[in-house]
């Protein structure tokens, strides 16, 4: 076992159907959110994110989270605004899901660095990024070093939490699918 893997499963029946059913759990678990999305938003979709990661490894958990995007913003879509680099983000998302936790043992560390780095690059580089450029072409023009002090707060508190629902969720997981393994 490596430290990350770059690879992911083959496109076959099964993969096909799990990536369905994650991207709808994606969607979901997407939309369980409260808060304002242009400045600071708590939700659910980090879960189907390190699920995706966890069960389809970083390409298709990137290619998975590209699609969420897109399907959420336009089918699904609430007011939210879409913007491509949201969709860029989202396929690093993936991509970073899947290289630490696809094939990877589900341990304390493992998940608190996960957790450590996708927050660091995906919400608090990227989306701060998105938003600062968002931001330019509005009345309420707000510097990147203003958001990024309204929204460090929430991602330094939000890190331990979701590292620990991702730590019970994908030790279930691994056990489910360690049983289905020995059953087969």
């Amino acid at each position: 076992m490596s430290k990350l893997s770059w690879k992911s499963p083959k496109l076959n029946i099964r993969t096909v159907t799990v990536s369905a059913l994650l991207l709808a759990l994606q969607i979901i678990l997407g939309k369980l959110s409260i808060g304002d999305p242009t400045v600071l938003k708590v939700g659910l979709g980090f879960i189907g994110t390190g699920l995706i990661g966890y069960l389809l490894g970083p390409w298709l958990g990137g290619v998975l989270l590209v699609l969420e995007d897109i399907v959420s913003h336009t089918i699904f879509s609430s007011g939210s605004v879409f913007f491509p680099g949201f969709t860029f983000s989202a396929f690093f998302t993936g991509v970073i899901a899947g290289m630490f936790l696809y094939q990877q043992k589900i341990t304390w560390q493992r998940m608190f660095i996960y957790e450590f780095v996708q927050i660091l690059v995906s919400n608090v580089i990227f989306t701060t990024l998105w938003l600062y450029i968002l931001s330019m072409t509005s009345a309420h023009h707000t510097t990147f070093m203003a958001l990024l002090a309204v929204r460090m707060p929430k991602e330094i508190i939000s890190w331990p939490i979701e590292s620990l629902v991702m730590f019970v969720i994908l030790r279930a997981v691994s056990k489910i699918k360690m049983d289905a393994i020995k059953n087969n």
